[in-house]
């Protein structure tokens, strides 16, 4: 566009710091101002003589004019999907795209099918919910839906679409003026909104309606004035985290296809001085974003990618950074994290809009053929030069046999808690094989406070951890969690080698009885230490052994959280088999000391909850939950083994057993399977220990044999990479 120059260091920092009072003045709207004081806000030569000479009904004239020439095919276009409708737009067809639109106009405006509450005359109430969901409101007020109603408007020029949209958009400019002052409760000046009504909706369809009669230029004024108002409100205020961000590119987007606006350069540069200030602050080294979050992760990239094509399409740049090399990271981390099938883990508040096909784009888009490998099972691309992976800065280890999609695979959060999006799932795992999700994080389901279901799903009891006296971990009661910042330090030991993968991580920051706010005074147990160590015994099971270390008497819980397809079925080794029907991959979770343990299992139980799986926002189902639970222990070890069996081997009944050894600092198991016996020893301090028939002075020892007793494989691990978790 010939109204936008490339932007340089010096002038950003110079007008951030010229306006750091500015920013904390009071907001005045544009609709309060004069036809003549208006057009002063523009910087248009015709416009301005029109103005001086007085002529200001036909500078409104001109200007109407001005913008009528000027919307063309490089407009800002709408997004591919419409998230807070669940809408893919490219793929809608004609009759679709009108089926939704003639929904829209009986007010069905969000994915739940709950209607807006609505005034005697049929206006909507902009700041009343019909619903308990107070996220349902902000949705509301991004008015996505006006994108439908104006590509069915451009394919039918069915002006009953330009109607609806304009007399929403009159009534929503009238019923809502900006704050005089930033407020983040409000759910229609609350800033991700006013960013998002930008990108997403207002922008692309002040270009769709331009030439409909039903969107009169008194209209287009108001809208005008009110699209000045939403960049002059992001100007002035600010959020943080990926809230930040989206603020961002909403202000950038007004500064790029408004400049004539004569504030519209330093909205530009105010914008890309936030955005490569939170490149820094909110995406580590290796590509995570501090959140730690799937769907945040997957939010950033979004966003990010957002800017990068504004600026490219625009032909600027940031003035430090190279935004490409960094959204690479971003996709990385994603490729390295998919599950087999596909899918991708539900990390924090992980809810997941995008599959692998995102992946399979952004690998073409960025010509980077291990993403499409990666997304397509090993079909098509070129195959990583890493099958298992540490993503350190987030504290997730991903142990994979292969790239398939019948790998075996398991995830392990180790990570940071990652603020207001964050659960307490310290040493959660989630396992895949042989085409079947076995093992999973139960997801989100609701950001509602008040709803019960928000604390289980955030709470230890909807993760794979160990419960202490059936009481959460409580890492969100601390300041120092809610503030996440780029990562500093490794979060666990983690060796990958060919014949076998070794991670350890601890935590040791107290249980309580969960809550999304620290209680007055909270009853904590802080004598426990957990701490989780899985092996990966490449390519076929895993061994998990957790030391928990107190001092007082505790009764523990150790928690798998299954699919919702699975069926549990009990084994000869009072441990569980899991699969999703007869005759279909299994995979056991068996205990070293069945003697030990209580084995139940839970789903869809509502007092007190357990057993429950949500895949996106208020959509929950039973899901099963294998508990082992230990009674009247201060210090007690769970060696469990997690070994799944492919169809034609649905039979296979494999057993672990703990073996004692002399040394108090080491503890050791014998996992024998059709194959043969495998000894295994875990060593704190290294020291001589012998282990069955066997002896190693090993951090990490193990001894595969055949069914002859043959020793087929032997590793030893001895500490010398990785970073000491204890």
């Amino acid at each position: 566009m010939r109204f936008v120059k490339t932007l340089l260091k010096a002038p950003i920092k110079k007008y951030f710091s010229k306006n750091k009072e500015k920013c904390s003045t009071a907001m005045n709207s544009a609709q309060g101002l004069s036809d003549a004081e208006f057009l002063g806000l523009l910087n248009i030569e015709d416009i301005a003589e029109l103005v001086q000479q007085g002529h200001i009904a036909q500078a409104n004239q001109a200007l109407i004019d001005h913008y009528r020439k000027r919307i063309g095919s490089s407009w800002l276009g709408v997004p591919e999907k419409i998230t807070d409708l669940r809408l893919d737009l490219a793929a809608l067809n004609d009759d679709r795209l009108v089926s939704n639109a003639e929904s829209i106009l009986n007010n069905q405006l969000t994915y739940t099918g709950d209607s807006p509450l609505c005034s005697a005359d049929g206006g909507i109430d902009w700041t009343r919910n019909p619903t308990s969901n107070r996220e349902w409101l902000f949705r509301l007020n991004r008015h996505q839906w006006w994108t439908v109603l104006g590509l069915a408007y451009e394919r039918t020029k069915n002006e009953r679409y330009a109607k609806a949209f304009v007399s929403q958009m009159l009534d929503w400019i009238d019923s809502n003026p900006p704050p005089k002052y930033k407020d983040e409760t409000s759910p229609t000046w609350r800033l991700m909104e006013v960013a998002l009504r930008m990108r997403i909706s207002w922008i692309p369809v002040f270009a769709m309606f331009y030439s409909s009669p039903s969107f009169g230029n008194d209209a287009k004024l108001k809208m005008l004035r009110a699209i000045y108002d939403h960049a002059k409100f992001l100007t002035l205020f600010t959020s943080k985290l990926n809230h930040l961000i989206r603020e961002s590119n909403g202000l950038i987007c007004v500064g790029l296809y408004f400049p004539e606006y004569r504030e519209a350069q330093q909205w530009r540069e105010t914008a890309l001085y936030r955005l490569e200030k939170e490149l820094r602050r909110q995406i580590n080294q290796d590509g995570s974003q501090i959140e730690v979050s799937t769907g945040y992760q997957w939010l950033v990239i979004d966003e990010f990618e957002q800017t990068y094509d504004l600026l490219e399409n625009n032909r600027i740049r940031l003035p430090n950074e190279n935004l490409r090399e960094w959204i690479e990271r971003m996709y990385h981390v994603l490729a390295r994290m998919i599950r087999p099938d596909g899918s991708f883990p539900e990390i924090n508040d992980g809810f997941i809009l995008y599959s692998h096909e995102r992946l399979i784009r952004a690998g073409k888009k960025f010509r980077r053929e291990e993403f499409i490998y990666s997304a397509t099972g090993g079909e098509q691309g070129i195959e990583p030069h890493d099958t298992s992976t540490a993503i350190k800065d987030a504290g997730i280890y991903i142990m994979r046999s292969d790239w398939s999609q019948q790998a075996r695979y398991l995830l392990f959060d180790a990570g940071p808690y990652g603020g207001f999006h964050g659960h307490e799932d310290k040493l959660n795992i989630e396992l895949f094989a042989y085409g079947q999700s076995f093992i999973v994080d139960s997801g989100s389901y609701t950001y509602e406070k008040t709803d019960p279901y928000r604390k289980y799903f955030v709470g230890s009891q909807g993760h794979n951890t160990v419960l202490v006296d059936g009481l959460s971990q409580i890492r969100r009661w601390y300041d120092v969690h809610r503030s996440p910042k780029v990562a500093t330090k490794d979060y666990a030991s983690w060796v990958c080698r060919e014949d076998f993968d070794y991670v350890a991580a601890q935590y040791n920051e107290g249980y309580g009885e969960f809550a999304l706010k620290r209680p007055k005074s909270p009853r904590i147990v802080d004598d426990v230490v957990h701490t989780r160590h899985i092996l990966f015994v490449k390519p076929d099971y895993w061994v998990i052994v957790d030391e928990l270390q107190a001092s007082e008497i505790h009764d523990y819980q150790l928690l798998f959280h299954c699919s919702p397809q699975i069926t549990v079925r009990e084994s000869g080794e009072q441990g569980v088999v899991l699969n999703s029907k007869l005759q279909a991959p299994g995979l056991h979770i068996l205990p070293a000391s069945p003697q030990e343990i209580d084995v139940s299992c839970i789903a869809g139980q509502e007092r007190p909850i357990q057993g429950w799986y949500s895949i996106d926002h208020h959509h929950k189902t039973a899901a099963p939950v294998v508990i082992y639970k230990a009674q009247a222990f201060a210090s007690k070890v769970f060696i469990t083994l997690l070994y799944p069996s492919p169809v034609d081997e649905a039979d296979e009944k494999p057993s672990i057993e703990r073996i004692e050894v002399p040394e108090k600092e080491a503890i050791a198991c014998v996992v024998e399977t059709m194959r043969g016996k495998d000894y295994f020893l875990f060593s704190k301090d290294g020291s001589k220990t012998r282990f069955g028939p066997y002896v190693s002075d090993a951090i990490l020892a193990g001894i595969r044999t055949d069914l002859n007793g043959i020793t087929t494989n032997t590793f030893e691990w001895r500490g010398e990479t990785g970073a000491e978790p204890y």
